[in-house]
């Protein structure tokens, strides 16, 4: 590294280059790195996508079936976060308070990381916030909203309860009221949730914050029809993305909500501590700041205002800015059509053996990269750990009721087959 001021410059340009899937030399710089191959590959092109999962680090004895809790980072993510950390430990004498704070995060309103965010999301720069994860950015909504006693907040059976108890807290200090939409086990159809929700919203309801995408199935919510819904209402609507942005598309002009709140690190493949809020700017003034620094205040940019939280790690910006170039290289409709023909590959093997219960929809088009299954007799930590222990396959736990089997661009049919072995081997112990 000749000259580290340039070098902080070219990891901090509006104009990162995203990682070319034939390999990325570490230390080249973006003008020296060989030009993305832009060549529309079909979902199933095996030569294609191995390419891509050439790109991660991950062990190829090791196959990664849960990235709806955290997700692999790609070589270029590793590189840019440790080149930075690199750059702090050895030259932060240099840093001379001047210009663009390139050293820390938490005090500068970070730009071109938050207008990558806002085009993938199409929405506006002044929209979008970046937080630490989904659990703080449902917070900060939850909290910097006024709520009369007595109204109410519909949320559902089935949320995370990092996005479900900052409503809890919030129903508790302002004397409202939670109610929780009791959807199925097994969602059916759109037509099901939409009947389910409409019956559950009455005069009193402030408030509706669900999920777009069920941690616990993999189902796909009407969010966008719950919205207008909600919107015809004056009812102010809070989307949980945390298993959604990276992995179907988002669209969040389309759908039509309020407030969305999402991370980066599990679909999106950034590191962890990397999340965003986004605030639809005609509502952002009835959202209060409740972690104020000097932009509290700042209604011409509210995404800067709840972006402005204290230090934080730039090196941990730096790795979530080369994901967003990574997944926008590849490109978010090649990478969603991925995951989901991955999805239904597997749906489509579980179906055929008598013995699997499946909880995510029936409907392939409410659900993607996430399939829940069990097995008569065997919990879910039995399927994890012989899936494991038998073939290196790395699937998560659900409890007694099975598995949470989530795929990614690094994931392969061969590997899926290779657990529906396992899954029927199971089934005929």
């Amino acid at each position: 590294m000749k000259d580290r001021r340039q070098f902080l410059k070219s990891i901090s340009a509006a104009a990162l280059a995203a990682p070319a899937l034939t390999g990325t030399a570490r230390g080249q710089s973006p003008a020296e790195r060989p030009p993305v191959d832009l060549a529309l590959p079909a979902p199933d092109a095996p030569e294609y996508w191995d390419k891509v999962r050439n790109q991660f680090l991950l062990a190829r004895d090791n196959v990664f079936f849960n990235n709806g809790t955290i997700g692999a980072m790609p070589r270029v993510v590793v590189d840019r976060i440790t080149d930075h950390l690199q750059l702090m430990a050895t030259s932060i004498a240099e840093w001379d308070y001047v210009g663009d704070a390139n050293w820390i995060s938490g005090y500068g309103p970070l730009l071109q990381i938050r207008s990558k965010a806002a085009r993938l999301l199409n929405v506006d720069l002044d929209e979008i916030g970046l937080t630490e994860n989904v659990t703080s950015g449902a917070s900060y909504v939850a909290a910097g909203l006024d709520l009369e006693p007595g109204s109410e907040i519909i949320t559902t059976n089935q949320e995370h309860e990092g996005g479900r108890s900052s409503w809890l807290v919030a129903a508790q200090r302002h004397k409202t009221v939670v109610t929780e939409v009791k959807l199925p086990p097994v969602i059916q159809s759109r037509d099901q949730v939409m009947d389910l929700f409409q019956k559950a919203i009455t005069s009193k309801t402030k408030v509706i914050a669900i999920s777009h995408v069920i941690t616990g199935s993999g189902a796909i919510l009407p969010v966008k029809e719950i919205c207008a819904e909600a919107r015809a209402r004056r009812i102010f609507t809070v989307l949980d993305g945390a298993q959604a942005f990276g992995h179907i598309p988002v669209d969040l002009r389309e759908i039509g909500c309020d407030a969305y709140v999402g991370c980066f690190h599990k679909w999106m493949l950034s590191p962890a501590g990397t999340g965003f809020m986004y605030i639809r700017k005609d509502v952002a003034p009835e959202v209060w700041s409740s972690v104020a620094s000097g932009q509290w205040n700042n209604h011409e940019d509210n995404g800067y205002r709840f972006t402005q939280r204290g230090t934080g790690s730039m090196s941990m910006m730096m790795g979530l800015e080369a994901a967003l170039d990574f997944h926008s290289a590849i490109g978010p409709e090649r990478v969603t059509a991925r995951i989901k023909y991955l999805g239904d590959y597997l749906r489509e093997g579980l179906r055929k053996n008598a013995k699997v219960t499946i909880y995510s929809p029936p409907d392939n088009t409410m659900c993607a990269g996430i399939t829940v299954y069990g097995i008569q007799g065997v919990t879910g930590k039995q399927i994890q750990d012989e899936m494991w222990q038998r073939d290196r396959l790395r699937p998560r736990s659900s409890g007694r009721r099975g598995v949470r089997h989530c795929t990614h661009i690094y994931n392969s049919t061969a590997e899926i087959d290779r657990a529906l072995k396992i899954v029927n081997e199971l089934t005929q112990a």
